[in-house]
This record gives C-alpha cells, sequence and structure tokens, in this order.
C-alpha cells in the first residue's frame, strides 16, 4: 500500500520521494509472564498480576520502503544523502491514512541502498520501533486545533473542556476517549481523596496530581509526595467513576491513547 508519512516534521513528498508499507501491526504484542508447573496441564499466565490487572505490551515494528528516483546516479546520491538525516533519531511518526495518531518511533536496523536501472532509482527499507500505543494529536480537554484532520460530523463536542471539570464532592463520570487505559493529570482545588478504577489518592492541599510521572507538586512545582497517601490510578477505555470527597474542583487532562486508530463514534458524552 503506497502511503505518505510524516516523520520529525518533515513529509515524504518533501523529498521527493514515495513510501510502500510493508508491515503495520494493528495490535501490539502482549508482555507474557508464564510459569510452568510439573504436575499441572497447560501453564499459569501472570500477565495481568499487577496493581492495574491488565496486561502491557511491548513496543512494535512498522516497516516500510522508500522509493526514490532521480535524473542520475549524482541526484540519486543527494536524495539518499538527505533522507539518511532525516532518518535518524527518533520522533513522530504520522501516515497519512491515519493523520490523527502519533507513534513515537525511532528507526531501527541498517537502513539498505541499492541503486537499481542504472542509478536513476533506489528503494530503502526501513523499519521503525514504535512505543505501543498511538496517541491523539490533541490533548483533553484542549481539543482539536485548526489543522488537525477531524472527519467531518465527528461525534466531538465543540464544548469538550465541560466534560472534564468536576466540581463538588460526589460522584463523577471520567470518559477516557481513547481505546486503552491512560494514566491522567489532575488539577485539584483542595485537599481531597480522589478514588478511580479501586485506587484511592489523598492530598493534603491544592496541588497537581500527575498519575503518568506518579508525582504530585504543590503550585509552585514542589513535589508534596511526603504528604500525600494511597495510589496513583488510571483510566479504562470508555466511562469511569471519579468520586471526590470533599467539596472542591477538579479539572483533568490527558493524551487519549490508542492500539491502532482514532474512533470517536462510540463514545457516550452523556450524564
Amino acid at each position: 500500500m503506497k502511503i505518505g508519512f510524516t516523520f520529525k516534521d518533515k513529509h515524504t513528498s518533501d523529498f521527493g520521494v514515495t513510501a510502500l508499507t510493508q508491515s503495520r501491526p494493528v495490535l501490539p504484542e502482549v508482555k507474557s509472564y508464564t510459569f510452568e508447573a510439573a504436575a499441572v496441564d497447560g501453564e499459569y499466565d501472570f500477565s495481568e498480576a499487577n496493581e492495574f490487572a491488565r496486561e502491557f505490551y511491548k513496543d512494535r515494528v512498522i516497516e516500510v520502503d522508500i522509493q526514490a528516483g532521480a535524473e542520475n546516479i549524482g541526484e540519486l546520491q543527494i536524495t539518499v544523502t538527505r533522507l539518511s538525516k532525516w532518518l535518524r533519531g527518533k520522533g513522530e511518526l504520522i501516515f497519512d491514512d491515519i493523520p490523527l495518531v502519533i507513534w513515537d518511533a525511532r528507526v531501527i536496523d541498517a537502513v539498505t541502498y541499492k541503486p537499481e536501472r542504472e542509478g536513476h532509482k533506489t528503494v530503502l527499507s526501513v523499519s521503525f520501533r514504535a512505543k505501543p500505543l498511538a496517541r491523539l494529536v490533541f490533548d483533553v480537554p484542549t481539543g482539536p486545533v485548526i489543522g488537525d484532520r477531524i472527519p467531518i460530523g465527528s461525534n466531538i463536542p465543540l464544548d469538550m473542556a465541560s466534560y472534564f471539570i468536576f466540581e463538588g464532592r460526589g460522584t463523577h463520570k471520567f470518559i477516557n476517549i481513547g481505546d486503552a487505559p491512560v494514566k491522567p493529570i489532575l488539577t485539584v482545588s483542595g485537599a481531597a481523596s480522589l478514588t478511580c478504577g479501586g485506587h484511592t489518592i489523598s492530598v493534603p492541599q491544592a496541588c497537581t496530581v500527575d498519575c503518568e510521572r506518579q508525582v504530585v507538586t504543590n503550585a509552585s512545582g514542589m513535589s508534596i509526595m511526603n504528604a500525600v497517601t494511597g495510589s496513583f490510578f488510571e483510566l479504562a477505555p470508555g466511562d469511569n467513576t471519579l468520586y471526590i470527597s470533599a467539596d472542591i474542583t477538579v479539572q483533568a487532562r490527558y493524551t487519549p491513547r490508542f492500539i491502532y486508530n482514532a474512533n470517536f463514534e462510540d463514545i457516550d458524552w452523556g450524564d
């Protein structure tokens, strides 16, 4: 399948080349932890034996062929040199056919070069090692911006921010619009206990609770972990329940994660 892509803010068209996808796994490989007992059929699977009671994933490898052409071998070598500089290192990888998700990737293995047709053409085989989950091009509650290629009629409300502000003591619907678990960042206006997904974290004052980095900081950005009790939590795909123990305000943000591509059609924005 011929399809262009952007890597480190440069598109394949910027180099006058085309790309052919050879392999793009739609599912990442599960990190499997098993044990075989001598007197038991089969094996014990401990892949979900962790504090979040779910499977975790390995990086995935995405393979593409870059096809380059030129009038002569000299021009072809110039193009190959530019490509070699571009492909070095790591960055954001976005494919034209799934433009709403970003793969955090880097090139692995050697990029082979073999001129064909007397130096008028070459194919470079490139393997990207990408993080197991793709991330949406925008955060919530920020929402999409001009330039994001959101399909017309997508199930995304204009007032997205209002769905991620939780006012007062009690139970609140907390939506994860991705199809993979995500760890949110919470801005808390005062002392309270926050419970979600079977985990509770208690904070002594207004602060920021970063569940991804597992740190709680005050307004000055200083850690107050010595005064925090409980455990950080993550959001399962779809609807979650957040319980706030005090009459405070909690504002949430996160970058949605996806197994393969963004899909907003199944999101229930209702109360």
